[in-house]
């Protein structure tokens, strides 16, 4: 990497107009992405190197457009897209997710934990309609809109990676009806929003108590439920019942002084999407954890199929999806023996 490193220094030195004195990559985060931070004195940045030409420049085209609207995002510092690098400014490392996992135990993490959650929320509906409005949608990567095809590879890929990794047992035919069912269904709600595709809380850095926000770069046109359920049904965040529903109610207070909305309808849709969500992470913890056997997310798989559980009574249209729902059920009541995959 060291080709790398020189190519984020030069970006470093013409932004900072001096040579860094360290530079450190960062952990893994599980994506293509690898992350450096370069310092001298009390400067400081994020180095991104990534491969994929198309990525970066949704990434940087979407951080252009959200700053026009204040969202809370790094600054573009400078960039070498012909060789793989950007420079952003350094947004710490107080991850809610890490915030959560060292703040749950406070004898007041409760008023806390919601008084950053609807930070959050009143931040998302933001991005979401106020940025989404005029959102120039031309530089997504992979997908523009969460359509019919984002949806059905989403669903296959719960599929393949889950139902079939652990041998379930369904009819094809009779599953791929229940999918064309879902799909319609979910293609009926409002999709004329920013979706930032994996809003969730290792992706939210806390600034002085602020919430900034990371890795949209898969992010395109779709519904607003699909974002809040991201962030509410998150396996390991471990979101009680009772915070999901006053989260919800205050999304939905927020979001009705930007749009109109019509409450039970947002509701019902937002189930729908909170399972389609968790199948799809059920899917990316399969592939990670059954078939390639990576402890963390293994760990995180009884917590979806809990979402699982909470979810199997509200989502209504599962009735009408009875190859669905049974192989749901064979999940909720299988016994997944890790150590044969």
């Amino acid at each position: 990497m060291l080709k790398t490193e020189q190519n984020l220094e030069i970006l470093f030195k013409n932004w900072f107009g001096t040579e860094r004195d360290e530079i450190i990559q960062l952990p893994n985060s599980g994506s293509n992405r690898t992350y450096y931070r370069l310092s001298k004195d009390e400067k400081s940045a994020i180095g991104v190197f990534n491969k994929n030409l198309k990525e970066n420049i949704a990434f940087i085209d979407f951080t252009l457009q959200f700053k026009k609207f204040r969202i809370n995002v790094p600054e573009i510092y400078s960039e070498n897209i012909k060789e793989d690098v950007y420079l952003i400014s350094d947004l710490g490392d107080n991850q809610l997710f890490k915030w959560l996992e060292s703040a749950r135990f406070d004898s007041d993490f409760t008023d806390k934990f919601t008084d950053i959650y609807k930070k959050v929320i009143r931040e998302l509906v933001r991005m979401q309609v106020i940025a989404g409005r005029n959102f120039d949608y031309s530089k997504c990567y992979p997908y523009s809109e969460f359509d019919e095809r984002a949806i059905k590879f989403d669903l296959n890929y719960f599929k393949t990676n889950y139902a079939d990794a652990l041998k379930l047992e369904y009819n094809q035919n009779k599953l791929n009806s229940d999918f064309d069912l879902f799909a319609e269904f979910l293609l009926m709600a409002d999709n004329n929003y920013f979706m930032f595709r994996d809003f969730q809380s290792r992706n939210i850095m806390l600034v002085n108590g602020d919430p900034f926000f990371i890795d949209y770069q898969g992010g395109r046109k779709g519904a607003l439920q699909y974002d809040l359920v991201s962030l509410l049904f998150q396996a390991k965040a471990q979101i009680s019942e009772d915070m999901k529903l006053l989260l919800l109610e205050h999304y939905l207070n927020v979001a009705q002084l930007f749009i109109p909305l019509n409450r039970d309808e947002f509701t019902e849709y937002f189930y729908a999407f909170a399972l389609i969500r968790v199948l799809q992470t059920l899917g990316a913890y399969g592939l990670r954890g059954l078939v390639e056997n990576k402890n963390h997310f293994i760990e995180s798989i009884p917590l979806a199929i809990s979402n699982l559980v909470y979810l199997l009574d509200k989502v209504e249209l599962l009735n009408q999806m009875p190859e669905l729902k049974q192989i749901i059920t064979q999940v909720i009541n299988g016994d997944i023996k890790t150590n044969e995959y």
